[in-house]
């Protein structure tokens, strides 16, 4: 599978600032409200609400709500179901069949069929739409081909042999596909509106969709109201009668829009994030939410002496996260010391920095006090962050270690140049962000030995075993046990260390309990949250 290098350089290059967010002037309207209960947030405006085409979290949060795909997917990849009931996977993971639940309706009451997922799919591999991410599809059978646009409609294997079951061949045993199938890219869609009235088929009067929430209204520039969908019967009912989602009036008030609004919810970044910090009534309010998404340093292990795992270990072990986080990142980040996100891949809670033992290891690798060592040149381009970055690092290794950094610093285009072949280097800036929530989206799509996507040289046998073994098994719990071996592996090792964890931000009222978030697509996660009477 063709994987995108702007998710480690382009998303991960000043840091993905979440859209602005704030109030709009005027109520919206409500049909429906017969309980009284409703959420309301401030959200920047969608571009789209199209499941093929969402980008940013806002979209996602609208798109999740109206659609639902075949399966939903929580920590660690472990699928449960939703549009489809059960499913089974046999011929040693090459095909998939999905047995859709009875209770699966479309806002006009109609049943969702198998058709419906055949067709949406095939739509979504046009290379004529565009589609996001239709590259998660390519494992399928002929969906690469297809989408290159030599194709007949008949190539992809995915077929509907009755109108509950859908079955899907695969090209080869792919860990994560159920991950996938729980994006957005996945959901079945509203065939005879799309054909009848183009892009405009998502419009409040023409849309239909299949999850707990219908689109209501959409007033362009001012807000969009979302409904309980009374034909809905799946698993994950909706818990409010009414969503208001309001749009910013202005890029400066959405903090005091916040303050003085019902807004229960509200995602900020950027100089508003900084400015809530700062804000003793707002600071208290401000909630981080992990996104599965890691900035680190690379190392080229093909050249000595970072060729050393023990140096770069006792490299990672000098670094306090925390103290990090908080000198380089301005935008929302946690401290991470695992490159794979907890959300993606559950581990034994991060080790404290360790000073001693980072001594003990450079020492044992021939290198006491740092002497000997040459200075790590470290590759990044030029902003704010990344200078904050090498001034910290550069302060830290030398001070605790005796180790020296030189940075090299590249213009943007240059750099980018440079991360597609970085030839003979020490170290760079990188970064990744998941695509789905699976951890063979990291360990096999990033780190296996004969894909080395970040260019470090590094390989090891027994990490390649553990990952042909979760090939190897359809069983759910074996393939975990797997992936967390290799993704252990992986972090003794340490071909690149963790610097930070993307999050996003939000203030919430002091009454929103059970507020989250989707780490893969930031989507609010609207299933849980709760609003305390």
């Amino acid at each position: 599978m063709p994987l995108n290098r702007r998710r480690f350089v382009g998303l991960a290059g000043s840091g993905v600032a979440l859209a602005a967010m704030a109030a709009c002037e005027g109520p919206l309207a409500t049909e429906g409200d017969t309980n009284g209960r409703r959420l309301e947030l401030l959200l920047d405006e969608p571009a789209t609400v199209d499941p093929a085409l969402v980008a940013q979290p806002q979209e996602a949060t609208v798109a999740e709500a109206l659609f639902e795909p075949l399966v939903r997917v929580g920590e660690g990849g472990v699928a449960h179901p939703a549009a489809a009931e059960s499913w089974q996977i046999t011929d040693a993971g090459h095909a998939y069949q999905f047995n859709l639940s009875s209770s699966g309706r479309w806002t006009s009451g109609e049943a969702v069929s198998s058709d419906d997922f055949v067709w949406s799919w095939r739509r979504n591999l046009a290379p004529e739409l565009g589609a996001t991410f239709n590259y998660l599809l390519f494992p399928i059978t002929g969906a690469e081909r297809y989408a290159g646009g030599g194709r007949s409609r008949d190539e992809p294997e995915i077929r509907a042999p009755d109108t509950s079951t859908l079955r899907v061949h695969l090209r080869n045993p792919t860990p994560g596909f159920l991950a996938r199938v729980a994006t957005s890219t996945f959901v079945p869609l509203p065939r005879a509106e799309i054909e009848g009235t183009g892009a405009s088929w998502t419009d409040p009067i023409r849309i239909r969709s299949n999850g707990p929430y219908t689109l209501a209204q959409w007033d362009r520039g001012l807000g969009m109201t979302l409904h309980r969908n009374p034909h809905y019967g799946g698993s994950t009912p909706p818990l409010f009668s009414d969503v208001v989602i309001r749009f910013p009036r202005s890029a400066d008030s959405r903090l005091r829009d916040f303050h003085a609004s019902p807004a229960h919810a509200a995602s900020v970044s950027g100089t508003d994030y900084r400015s809530a910090l700062a804000n003793t009534d707002l600071r208290p309010q401000m909630r981080l939410f992990e996104r599965a998404g890691t900035w680190f340093i690379v190392f080229n292990t093909r050249k000595a002496p970072w060729d050393s795992a023990a140096v770069r270990r006792a490299l990672s072990l000098a670094l306090d996260r925390e103290a990090l986080t908080a000198a380089v990142f301005e935008q929302p980040t946690l401290p991470a010391q695992r490159l794979t996100p907890e959300s993606v891949l559950a581990a034994e809670p991060d080790s404290a920095p360790n000073v001693d033992e980072a001594r003990a290891l450079l020492a044992g690798a021939g290198f006491p006090n740092g002497e000997g060592l040459p200075p790590l040149h470290l590759t990044y381009h030029r902003t704010d962050q990344w200078d904050r970055l090498a001034a910290e690092v550069t302060r830290v290794w030398g001070d605790t270690l005796g180790v020296a950094v030189q940075p090299d610093v590249r213009e943007w285009r240059d750099f980018l140049d440079f991360s597609n072949a970085p030839g003979d280097f020490d170290a760079y800036r990188a970064g990744w962000t998941s695509e789905f929530r699976h951890p063979s989206n990291w360990l096999d799509d990033l780190w296996r030995s004969d894909v080395d996507f970040f260019r470090t040289g590094w390989s090891s046998a027994e990490f390649d075993r553990h990952l042909a073994m979760a090939a190897a098994t359809t069983d759910g719990e074996a393939q975990r046990t797997a992936y967390a071996a290799a993704g252990a592996l992986l972090e003794a090792e340490a071909p690149a260390i963790a610097i930070g964890r993307h999050a996003s931000a939000f203030l919430l009222k002091p009454d929103v309990t059970g507020f989250g978030i989707d780490p893969v697509s930031g989507a609010i996660n609207l299933a849980h949250v709760s609003i305390d009477a």
